[in-house]
């Protein structure tokens, strides 16, 4: 990133001490702690155990748990924190639906069509030929 010199506008380098246009002498850089404080400003304050709790129990009770975290989403004044557990929250939401529509589709499947094959099909019939069975044997098996 290039500074510019403030007496003639002319592009100097980042570590130059004077233009090398005009000669002026250049300002330094703000100290790195400097713009480290300035950083720490712009974060927000983090969420309390107590506010988690909170958000944790209105995001069980149903319909009020998707239509919150869209207010929160679009509250632009909203703590930083509280929307990105939002916008968390509804993908883990919506993809858990979605999850759960596919399982639901799948019982549903499963226990629908497997009564529908006919009963012809579930079991087998056997012939054994008379010259197999002992003489002896009690029961006509051909007539089972």
């Amino acid at each position: 990133m290039l500074r510019t010199c403030k007496k003639c506008g002319g592009p100097v380098g980042q570590q130059d001490l004077y233009c090398i246009h005009c000669g002026m002498p250049l300002e330094k850089e703000p100290p790195r702690e400097e713009r480290e404080e300035e950083k720490e400003q712009n974060l927000a304050e983090p969420l309390s155990m107590g506010a988690y709790l909170l958000i944790g129990l209105i995001l069980c009770i149903p319909i009020v748990n998707l239509i919150v975290p869209i207010i929160w989403i679009l509250n632009r004044d909203c703590n930083p924190n509280r929307r990105n557990l939002a916008k968390a929250w509804l993908i883990f939401a919506v993809a858990g639906t979605v999850l759960m529509g596919l399982f639901s589709y799948g019982l549903f499947r499963f226990f629908t069509v497997a009564p529908s094959v006919p009963y012809e099909y579930h079991h087998f019939e056997y012939t054994i030929p008379g010259d197999m069975v002992p003489e002896d044997f009690p029961v006509d098996l051909n007539e089972i």
